[in-house]
């Protein structure tokens, strides 16, 4: 059958289908589902993937032509659709949904629950085994000082011996420092032992409000007792978890906030989640989820089951507040109707729109920009791919050479080249010129007089053409341009960016393209253009720079550096200057007739060198 006959077969199976709340799962011939989605109305959710252009969705076609069949699950509401989903997605990993993985390549902390004695070891994978883990942490510097502290204040052992050993040993030179409790010789108990534990995970899961109070009314029953060194050892600790807790204290002056706060950056071609975890005003941990641009955009009515995700597989309860940016399209309600539902508490789910709490988000959104760029920097060679597609072209133009022209008036008019391979610059081969032919403020002709005179170069050199000029300017400047091209056999292809409207104009499209501020393209062909813009400007302040240094008109009484500088900037050479009328210096100058005369005669009686 064919793919058309099936599609139709589909969209009548569709009438079909329910209107009730529900799940829909698309599947390929092999019966492998492609897709998983919720709908609160199946018959019309499903029907809309075949009535919609999709213009902004390009994957939906492309799954379109691999789809065999829909079936569905209905539900009593849209609360049940979206547990149904969320663990269908779980289960089956659908191609074209969204997987909630992070990147494992950041360490955890591992609490070894299943010894007699436990560890706190720093892995880069979660084990399936009755341990506990804290993480990920990104800052690794500042998890080793906690690690660090923690083993201090909590006198961990650090060895990878099998305890409690049969006959006790001495102790290492840990113990004599006072950061181990001396297991191995019997130096504490396993009911001891098992305490700091416990106020080890206290410590890491930042309750550490408590556990200070705690520690305090310790020190102070012993400091009565006159126990002064169980005392002191009680102070220690209190000091040292407070000086951890700097490690994780944001400056945004937070007391004992409790919340979750997510945070979305959209790149070019991916978007990132970022989820901060605070405890008692303690940032305990952050994560990052990466995602495929189309992916998400794929999936942009059905993002709740992200959510569901997350929280399903952690082994702690939600926060009393959960953060949401702006530009989340979560389901506020339906999530925290399942998070009260499934946890049997309070939680708050809110979009902050000032103070400390819009700080946060904000901060999370920050941190989802910049570890999008560090884990995905852009990729110019994806760039020049886009750039084709946009401008038609036949080829990729992975050596592109694009041509500014720099003056003032008419005076001093050069030209800047630069060369981009591959979407990178490659400055060995950048090239300025002086236009030698063209006299007079005419943008078009120098343009073709720097197009020919590389060309020509490149020609008689026997070297091979860029593969696209890119022409700084609209139709005017494009069609010089082009006209420099036709003398010459097997040109290369050519376009332009207008600089106000940010328009490419390319003979292989029909009419000018205009594309979002975010286009990978876009932002190509504007590094570019702002590039050799730089790059001619430069070369034109230089050579202005030298016709204006030690000027002979500056020694003429009544001229001096300013002047002398108004004057060539105008005219553009000595020779023209002489050739002026009084008149015309005169509004030049502005100056008194006879000081105009005076001046002017001095000026006849220079030699030509300015």
């Amino acid at each position: 059958m064919s793919g058309q006959n099936t599609i139709e077969l589909i969209i009548e199976t569709v009438k079909t289908f329910p209107e009730n709340p529900g799940v829909y799962i698309m599947k390929d011939s092999h019966d492998t589902p492609i897709y998983i989605g919720k709908a609160i109305n199946l018959r019309s959710r499903v029907k809309s993937y075949f009535l919609d252009s999709h213009d902004n969705r390009a994957q939906i076609p492309i799954m379109l032509q691999k789809l065999d069949h829909i079936e569905w699950i209905a539900t009593n509401n849209e609360t049940e659709a979206l547990i149904l989903e969320a663990n269908l997605i779980r289960t089956h990993k659908p191609k074209y949904n969204i997987d909630l993985r992070d990147d494992k390549h950041f360490p955890y902390l591992k609490v070894t629950l299943y010894e007699s004695f436990p560890r706190l070891l720093i892995v880069r994978r979660l084990d399936k085994d009755d341990a506990r883990f804290f993480g990920p942490y990104t800052d690794v510097r500042a998890m080793r000082r906690l690690v660090m502290y923690a083993k201090s204040i909590f006198k961990l052992r650090d060895c990878n011996r099998q305890l409690p050993l049969a006959k006790p040993i001495r102790p290492c030179i840990n113990y004599n420092m006072k950061i181990c409790s001396g297991a191995c010789a019997d130096k504490i108990t396993k009911e001891e032992y098992r305490a700091n534990v416990v106020n080890l995970l206290r410590f890491l899961s930042g309750k550490r409000t408590d556990l200070i109070a705690e520690l305090e009314s310790l020190m102070q029953q012993a400091a009565s007792e006159y126990k002064f060194e169980k005392a002191a050892e009680y102070r220690d600790q209190i000091r040292l978890i407070r000086e951890a807790s700097k490690l994780q204290q944001v400056d945004l002056k937070l007391t004992d906030l409790d919340c979750d706060v997510f945070g979305i950056a959209s790149g070019d071609r991916n978007i990132c989640l970022c989820l901060m975890h605070f405890v008692d005003g303690l940032l305990i941990s952050t994560r990052h989820f990466l995602f495929k641009r189309q992916t998400w955009d794929f999936t942009e009515s059905n993002h709740d089951h992200i959510f569901l995700q997350y929280y399903s597989s952690i082994d702690s309860d939600p926060p009393k507040e959960i953060l949401l940016p702006e530009t989340s399209d979560f389901n506020a309600v339906l999530l925290k109707e399942w998070l009260e539902q499934n946890f049997q508490r309070k939680v708050e789910l809110l979009v902050p729109q000032k103070g400390l709490k819009k700080n946060l988000v904000q901060m999370a959104e920050k941190n989802a920009n910049l570890y999008m760029l560090q884990r995905n920097p852009p990729d110019a060679s994806e760039d020049v791919a886009d750039l084709q597609k946009v401008l038609q072209l036949p080829i990729l133009p992975s050596t592109i050479e694009a041509f500014d022209i720099s003056n003032l008036g008419e005076s001093f008019a050069v030209a800047g080249m630069v060369q981009f391979k591959d979407g990178l610059p490659n400055k060995s081969a950048y090239r300025h010129y002086k236009m030698k032919y063209t006299e007079g403020q005419n943008d078009f002709a120098m343009m073709m007089e720097v197009v020919t005179r590389r060309l020509r170069r490149l020609r008689d050199e026997h070297k091979a053409f860029p593969d696209l000029l890119l022409i700084d300017g609209g139709p005017g400047q494009l069609n010089a341009a082009r006209e420099a091209l036709t003398l010459f056999e097997h040109p290369p292809l050519i376009a332009s960016l207008a600089k106000k409207e940010e328009i490419l104009y390319s003979p292989c499209c029909d009419e000018p393209v205009r594309l979002p501020q975010t286009h990978p393209a876009r932002k190509l062909v504007e590094r570019i253009r702002d590039e050799v813009h730089r790059y001619s400007v430069t070369f034109h302040r230089r050579i202005r720079g030298k016709q204006f240094k030690g000027s002979t008109l500056e020694t003429i009484d009544g001229v001096g550096k300013k002047r002398a500088e108004e004057l060539l900037i105008h005219f553009g050479s000595l020779q023209r200057i002489k050739a002026a009328s009084v008149e015309e210096i005169r509004v030049v100058l502005k100056t008194s007739m006879e000081k105009t005369e005076r001046i002017v005669e001095e000026i006849r009686k220079l030699g030509v060198a300015p």
